[in-house]
């Protein structure tokens, strides 16, 4: 029966050139793609898509009201963002606004160190997607600081091997982030993975591994890190102290390497941040899902419950 409206309101569009049989051309012609995407479970779409909660027999009238609103009937306007781009309440990077899961179907809490495992593993080929923010406490002024660094990646247990919770980062000793880390080692990380629109907020104490480092095991950790930066990132921790005015800097070993292309030691200026996390508040916008895990040193676990976002 729509097929025939559809075929009238067609001829109205080119005989004509009728504005009712434009707009009814234009409606049947929404309402059978709206039917066409109902007709596949949501989980076969895309996340922008599956935000419209598109459902002939519940949601139609809205869905279609939506369609209606972005082609605007009135007249054929060519529009720069699509149309699933622009449904729901703001852009597709902004929080979404209801829950894509249905009544009585949550999702799981899953503990934090698992998910963020899946989110790393997603951003792997995305440039900077290793980059995060750390935050400190000025000791003089009770200002915070923040700044970015790279994430090195987790530690792994002694015992087991296996990666554990503990967060690898690095630093020079020089740097002002080390004298407000011996003041108050508390910090928190922010990791924002755009990929999948999560943000990671991680609050710990930090462990600082130089040069002086007594822990046979954890200083080994060090120089396997050292040995696996860049030649461009080891030559840095031989520059001129940080954050005075400014000199030429002197010549400095190439790479970090001797004459014959070995690498050097790690110099005392080279510092191994270890972050040993207690708090991490999980966001993901995609759904408004947020979760809080905590550490319980009593019972040496995490325990993880969500909450409201």
């Amino acid at each position: 029966m729509s097929f025939r409206v559809v075929s009238t309101a067609a001829n109205f569009w080119t005989s004509a050139n009728s504005v009712i049989g434009r707009r009814l051309f234009l409606l049947l012609a929404a309402r059978n793609v709206v039917l066409l995407i109902g007709a596949f479970p949501l989980e076969f779409w895309p996340t922008n898509i599956r935000s419209l909660h598109l459902s002939p027999s519940s949601q139609y009238p809205k869905t279609l009201l939506k369609v209606s609103q972005t082609f605007h009937f009135s007249r054929m306007s060519t529009r720069s963002t699509s149309l699933f781009e622009k449904s729901g309440d703001g852009w597709k990077d902004i929080a979404a606004s209801t829950s894509n899961h249905p009544a009585g179907c949550a999702p799981a809490v899953t503990p934090w160190r698992e998910a963020i495992a899946v989110s790393i593993a997603k951003s792997r080929k995305i440039r900077g997607g290793n980059f995060v923010q750390v935050s400190t406490v000025d000791p003089e002024t009770k200002e915070p600081r923040c700044r970015t660094v790279v994430f090195r990646g987790f530690l792994k247990s002694d015992l087991t091997n296996q990666e554990s919770c503990v967060m690898k980062m690095i630093t020079d000793s020089r740097s002002n982030k080390v004298k407000e880390i011996k003041s108050s080692p508390v910090m928190e990380m922010v990791w924002w993975f755009s990929q999948n629109s999560e943000q990671y907020r991680i609050r710990g104490t930090v462990q600082m591994v130089g040069a002086e480092a007594s822990d046979e095991g954890i200083a080994q950790v060090r120089r396997e890190q050292w040995g696996n930066l860049s030649d461009s990132a080891r030559e840095q921790f031989y520059w001129k102290e940080p954050g005075i005015p400014f000199s030429e800097q002197n010549e400095v070993p190439t790479g970090g390497r001797d004459t014959n292309s070995k690498i050097l030691p790690p110099p005392k200026e080279f510092v191994l941040m270890l972050l040993h996390p207690s708090r991490v508040d999980y966001l993901r916008l995609t759904d408004n899902y947020r979760q809080v895990d905590e550490f319980d040193s009593h019972s040496n676990s995490w325990q993880a419950k969500r909450v409201n976002p």
